[in-house]
């Protein structure tokens, strides 16, 4: 694998940013939002548990024509429910 500098940023007609929004409970980077300045080929990969919170749903119908042109990650809370069964909003 070749290491490009830059990142994520590294072509042209990208940004992102990451900040800390409390997320996780150390003071880390735990929102990120990147950014294409037009709409660039989205694949997307899913799960396949009987369990899928509102995100997948949502997520399937924006990107449903291969297209798409922001991605907003998380990092600390990809459950959709947890062991006691409270759902994860």
């Amino acid at each position: 694998m070749k290491m490009i500098s830059g990142g994520v940023c590294a072509p042209i007609g990208y940004k992102a940013a990451g900040v800390c929004c409390g997320i996780r409970k150390k003071n880390k980077k735990d929102l990120a939002l990147i950014v294409s300045e037009t709409k660039a080929a989205a694949a997307c990969v899913y799960t396949q548990n009987l369990v899928k919170g509102a995100p997948i749903t949502v997520t399937k119908a924006h990107v449903a024509d291969g297209y798409a042109q922001a991605v907003v990650c998380n990092s600390g809370n990809a459950n959709t429910c947890n062991s006691n069964g409270i759902e994860i909003a």
